[in-house]
């Protein structure tokens, strides 16, 4: 098998397998601890309200004027905002916070299926969608009005799992001024190219090109690779927020070996990065185990100066 082709493989199975106005849906305890709000956050962006799940810091009602951090969390490909409660990690989460592993911080997880968390171009195959627009312009200043945010780049993280790990990485490199640190669990970081989607199955052709553009030329795949992102911006690196890779060596889409180049790559380029490869395969039990950890790692890159004491 060809890299070409080996990359288009992986990208097909990655897919499968894994100021705004806004209205409060719910709120409330699930079958844990953890406890969450539902939101709907319009945005000019869009053509709908997203439906986004925020989880609460522990303390946040019995400590009225703290401030907190937030972390962003995006959702696999197979996921969708619901993933960390359903998953058990939203409670794992709060149980860090409170025993004082991981600080207290929001997490915020909007739904973003079948959208690589990028802006697809004008005149595509699919419904109007600027989802990367809808996450810098709507979701963080709605997050930060409706809540006691620390609202500054040293008060948020991002991270995200697999297509979530993309666009985490994406999201941090496209608005570097917003975020400490991004991270990617497993995250399909290969190339992005005309050539890799002409390569891929037909069943999952459609969902790539309604994201990025189904014009060989007139598409944003070159826009939203990673590494072309830093090559086309020479002041990117030395801006970049902290970069964090973590996978599997198990990975059957050898995502392991991905991560190492990306690495290597970041490293050549003076990016501040760090890159974990340990046992694992690309699956919520190895998710499970190490997401909570992958959080505290992250949060070590807070400037919590500002929070309230």
């Amino acid at each position: 098998m060809t890299r070409l082709r080996r990359g288009a493989a992986v990208l097909a199975v990655l897919f499968l397998a894994s100021p705004a106005g806004a209205s409060a849906a719910s709120a409330g305890r699930h079958a844990g601890r953890a406890n969450r709000v539902i939101e709907l956050v319009t945005s000019p962006a869009l053509p709908a309200p997203v439906r986004v799940v925020v989880m609460t810091p522990p303390s946040y009602d019995s400590a009225p004027a703290r401030r907190f951090p937030v972390l962003y969390f995006l959702h696999d490909g197979g996921g969708n905002e619901e993933i960390l409660f359903r998953e058990g990690v939203a409670d794992a989460l709060d149980a860090g916070m409170r025993e004082g592993s991981i600080p207290e911080m929001f997490v915020v997880s909007p739904r973003g299926v079948g959208t690589w968390f990028v802006d697809a171009p004008a005149g595509g195959p699919g419904a109007p969608s600027l989802y990367a627009t809808f996450l810098t312009e709507s979701l963080v200043p709605f997050v930060d009005a409706r809540y006691r945010t620390i609202a500054s780049r040293g008060g948020r993280l991002t991270a995200g799992i697999s297509m979530g790990g993309y666009g985490a990485l994406r999201w941090g490199l496209a608005e570097p001024g917003l975020f400490s640190a991004a991270g990617g669990l497993s995250p399909a970081i290969q190339q992005l190219c005309w050539p890799v989607v002409q390569a891929m199955p037909f069943f999952i052709r459609p969902s790539l090109k309604r994201a990025f553009g189904d014009d060989p030329v007139k598409n944003v795949f070159r826009k939203n690779d990673l590494y072309a992102m830093l090559l086309d911006d020479a002041s990117l690196a030395r801006r970049a927020p902290f970069l964090s890779v973590r996978c599997g060596t198990e990975d059957k889409y050898r995502l392991a070996e991905v991560a190492s180049f990306l690495g290597r790559y970041l490293g050549a380029l003076g990016v501040p990065h760090e890159v974990v490869l340990e046992t694992g395969v690309h699956d919520w039990p190895y998710w499970r185990k190490v997401l909570p950890e992958f959080v505290r790692s992250l949060s070590t890159r807070l400037s919590l100066e500002e929070n309230a004491r």
